[in-house]
């Protein structure tokens, strides 16, 4: 840009030599007035288009961002309902046990899988790997501020209720069922989820493992309402990055 008005300068200067006699001092101070004018002008163009690029390169990582974000809620809403899916059926399991215990009834081999999958919980998988790169950039990049409290508070508060059920069930099952069915049940080669009582008939009236049943259910049924509760603001949080994200790519 500087060497655009420089070359004006040049042309003018050179004009003058050759084809008009040579201007008085005031003149020349003129041209130097006027050359200083273009050269700041040139500058303030030149900081003026630096500017209107970094603005764009900043609208470019923010869109990036929010499209991962965008990837890695999806991802969760998917581990979620599977979470919700599997563990509902291992209540459904447990029930099961309970009805044979309550009606006393024989051994069937249908237990297998219901003894087998019984200390066995889906713990969803957080995708969070792009909130933490966010975190660590500012959340500044963030334009909408509405949607970024959103962000935030789901994955600060609402993910993280589901993060603490995983740990409660993981201490559930380290500390109390697994001791119990070393001693108690034996898993079987034919399927990771198949297991068979030691002793069925005094299992299944021991009050210690009909406790840790209904502990279990109990536990299970409160993480599966901490799932459910989640998916509802992060479907509406889903929706609301779709729509953020299309209006940017309009512009």
């Amino acid at each position: 840009m500087i060497k655009f008005f420089r070359k004006i300068r040049y042309d003018l200067i050179e004009k003058n030599k050759t084809g008009k006699p040579a201007l008085p001092a005031g003149r020349y101070f003129k041209y130097a007035i006027g050359e200083i004018l273009l050269v700041v002008i040139g500058i303030l163009i030149a900081l003026q288009i630096n500017n209107w690029n970094e603005n764009r390169k900043i609208q470019v990582e923010e869109i990036i961002l929010l499209t991962n974000i965008h990837v890695d809620l999806q991802k969760t809403l998917e581990e979620l309902e599977s979470a919700i899916d599997f563990n509902k059926s291992t209540i459904d399991e447990i029930v099961k046990i309970e009805h044979y215990s309550k009606n006393k009834l024989p051994y069937s081999d249908e237990l297998d899988y219901s003894f087998g999958v019984l200390p066995y919980f889906y713990a969803s998988f957080i995708t969070n790997s792009t909130y933490k790169s966010l975190q660590a950039t500012g959340l500044g990049i963030l334009k909408n501020d509405s949607l970024k409290d959103r962000i935030v508070t789901m994955y600060d508060v609402d993910l993280e209720n589901i993060l603490d059920y995983n740990q409660d069930e993981n201490q559930n099952k380290s500390d109390i069922v697994a001791p119990f069915y070393a001693k108690n049940l034996r898993y079987l080669d034919k399927s990771v989820y198949d297991a068979k009582p030691n002793n069925y008939e005094d299992l299944i009236k021991d009050t210690e493992f009909l406790n840790i049943l209904s502990m279990v259910k109990r536990t299970r049924k409160r993480g599966i309402e901490r799932y459910a509760n989640v998916i509802t603001p992060l479907k509406n949080l889903i929706d609301e990055l779709n729509k953020e994200l299309y209006s940017r790519r309009k512009l």
